[in-house]
């Protein structure tokens, strides 16, 4: 059993003798040990791998917080599918029954909001009367410390008065650094500033004002307004209310994810489809007498009951079972206070529906699922007793995976759990922006669309930010990192552009061949699969392709066989390809590179000499000494002598090539010898790759 503050043993998978001489030495970090493991899957032969990973819950539109998640987990997947050669079965599930608050409280509320708003599509005296309610209410559900029945009118100097430690940045409890709460109080001050002025236009207003603005500005107030006042109008059975949001927001993030190119789950389940399934799984836990019933119909797991048998309970985070924080969130919102749990810890594995909550037939009455259960119902419904790898964000450890554990042995096993019902797990870090992790209640994010939309990130930046992270350790999105992705990028980039050219060239001299490339080719090679089976150290993979291509960059080309060139530039796309950093492309590549090197023929006589420059200019001003002004000089010339060589190249053929290498190399020639040399150099070689060529 797990003590306080120490996990439980875990079990080493056994190695089968027929599968010992064809694993990978792979190491695995397991949050199960908080250790890197052998990784043994349960397969005899050692080639098929069951993993399970947790799925969005959807309400609402997935940030980029959730692609750190889902494309981190694509990662892992693909290393251990195209790099290990695996035969993995994914699954991923999709929650659209959820029992903490978002999709049942969502759904009512937008049901009852676009009701509203249809049957009142005037802003007239009745609307500005509702809506004064709600605002009024969410003031003295949210900002308690403001007078009651204040004004709209007086809310802005009100709330900066009362409010103003904390909108200048302090803490709650006085600590030196604010964080979520405080975070979240903002977004209630904010969320009524925009209500208290959309009234008070209204109130001032000499003529109509747009219905779209008005309640695009009080919506917020008001959802939570009507729903408090008709919630319990909706019938448990009258679930299409909830299930239209659901499918709505699911194939908005299926849309989302594959945009960013991430595989599709090989099997994808929905809570909604597996109700039978859940509520047998229900009874048995409870014919196994870890589970009891209450007398409203829900259905309780006994932890103590659990222990006393033989088990562990929380082997992932022991260290948190005791914090009533984390069960209240686990439970939910919506869930109904009881004196009747046997202990505070025990969670609810079936909860009796309340008038305006969706419900299913059960034996205990009608009611939906606990959020727990779903996951080890639908994953024990596809994989069984037992399954090599579950993952999913850091922040789902506890109690969501504990108490799934928890209940899958009891599920499993009548008495003591000496089988591990999950061998490998696996938690994504945090994405953070400003300190905070990224999340929809602080409403601190950054959508997916939006980020892809703007061209904040592309699919393939994003991803190198990923492959540049440990992916169990959590993310800072900073200008550092940014940039580091991006040199990278450019870096492989510019790559694939020049062996593309020296393959298609005469090969060099028999006798005078340089075996270089080839040796820095073997130890990349086997320095990505030291960092791949060193629990998929990803970015110690990046580091070896990156050095690989310096020491290309550097070389003599005249001396390397073309041959040496292709195989490094073959092997380089190849990894690429299994890092999913090339859309679907597989493995084992036919050509070199990735999709956008192509260039027309006309712009080559410009852009590799431009490539060439920015290069050199890089390497220059990064030197320890900085850049001279002979170095400076002779980089120029190769833009000057490029121009002057293709002179004879019409200007409609040469296009703006011609024009972008003449203004760069202008404008370097141009700077004079400062401190500030080097930045001014790489911000311009940054301006010719991000805005002058696209």
């Amino acid at each position: 059993m797990s003590t306080a503050r120490q996990q439980p043993p875990w079990n080493q998978p056994q190695l089968h003798p027929e599968s010992a001489s064809r694993l990978p030495p792979l190491k695995i970090y397991n949050s199960l040990t908080r250790s890197k493991v052998p990784f043994v899957p349960l397969d005899p032969i050692g080639r098929k791998v069951t993993w399970y990973a947790c799925g969005p819950t959807v309400y609402d539109d997935a940030h980029l917080g959730h692609a750190r998640n889902y494309v981190t987990n694509d990662i892992l997947r693909r290393i251990m599918r195209d790099y290990f050669k695996f035969d993995v079965e994914f699954i991923m599930n999709i929650t659209d029954v959820d029992d903490k608050r978002q999709i049942i409280t969502r759904g009512r509320q937008h049901h009852f909001f676009t009701e509203f708003v249809n049957s009142h599509p005037i802003i007239d005296d009745e609307v500005t009367k509702i809506v004064r309610s709600a605002f009024a209410a969410f003031l003295e559900r949210n900002l308690p410390l403001l007078e009651a029945g204040l004004a709209p009118e007086r809310y802005g100097e009100e709330a900066e008065k009362v409010y103003a430690a904390i909108l200048n940045g302090a803490a709650l409890d006085g600590s030196e650094k604010p964080g979520d709460e405080e975070a979240k109080l903002k977004m209630k001050i904010k969320t009524a500033s925009s209500a208290a002025n959309a009234l008070t236009k209204v109130s001032c207003a000499k003529e109509s004002i747009l219905s779209e603005t008005f309640y695009n500005d009080v919506q917020d107030v008001l959802l939570e307004y009507l729903d408090s006042i008709h919630g319990s109008s909706i019938r448990g059975e009258d679930r299409t209310i909830f299930t239209k949001l659901t499918k709505k927001y699911e194939d908005r993030f299926m849309q989302d994810v594959r945009d960013l190119n991430v595989l599709d789950p090989d099997t994808v389940t929905r809570v909604t489809e597996y109700m039978p399934e859940i509520v047998s799984f229900v009874e048995r836990i409870v014919k196994h007498r870890f589970g009891y019933v209450t007398s409203d119909g829900s259905v309780y797991f006994d932890i103590g009951a659990f222990e006393a048998a033989g088990n562990s309970y929380a082997r992932l985070e022991p260290w948190n079972r005791h914090d009533t924080k984390l069960h209240a969130e686990g439970e939910g919102a919506l869930t109904k206070k009881t004196m009747e749990k046997r202990s505070a810890a025990d969670f609810a594995l079936w909860k009796a529906s309340k008038a305006g909550e969706p419900s299913w037939p059960s034996p205990w009455g009608d009611g939906r699922p606990g959020w727990h259960i779903e996951c080890s119902a639908m994953a024990s419904a596809k994989l069984g007793k037992q399954m090599d790898i579950h993952s999913g964000g850091i922040d789902l450890a506890f109690p969501h995976h504990d108490n799934e554990l928890a209940q899958s042995e009891a599920y499993w096993h009548e008495t003591c759990a000496h089988d591990h019902w999950v061998n490998y797990f696996l938690h994504m870090g945090h994405l953070s922006i400003q300190g905070s992790k990224m999340s929809k209640s602080l409403k601190n994010f950054t959508t997916i669309r939006e980020a892809l939309d703007k061209g904040d990130w592309t699919p393939r930046s994003l991803r190198i930010v990923f492959l540049l992270s440990a992916w169990k350790d959590g993310i800072e999105i900073t200008e550092d990192l940014i940039n580091a992705g991006n040199a990278w990028e450019e870096k492989v980039n510019n790559f694939f552009i020049k062996s593309r050219d020296v393959v298609g060239q005469p090969d060099v001299a028999p006798g005078s061949a340089d075996n270089t490339l080839a040796v820095a080719l073997k130890s990349a090679q086997d320095a990505v699969h030291q960092s791949l089976c060193d629990s998929f150290n990803t970015a110690g993979a990046m580091y070896a392709i990156s050095e690989l291509i310096s020491k290309y960059n550097i070389a003599d080309k005249s001396t390397i066989p073309t041959k040496h060139i292709q195989e490094a530039a073959m092997w380089v796309t190849s990894m690429v390809n299994v890092f999913g950093l090339n859309g679907s492309a597989p493995p084992t590549p036919t050509e070199i590179g990735w999709s956008g090197i192509d260039i027309p023929d006309a712009a080559k006589p410009y852009l590799y000499p431009l490539s060439t420059m920015r290069d050199s200019l890089r390497e220059a001003a990064r030197a320890k000494d900085g850049i001279s002004e002979e170095t400076l000089k002779s980089i120029v010339e190769i833009g000057t002598a490029a121009i002057q060589r293709n002179s004879g190249v019409a200007e409609a053929e040469a296009g703006i090539y011609k024009d972008v290498l003449l203004d760069f190399s202008t404008k370097i020639s141009s700077l004079e010898k400062t401190n500030s040399i080097s930045k001014e150099i790489l911000t311009l070689c940054d301006r010719v790759r991000d805005v002058d060529l696209f």
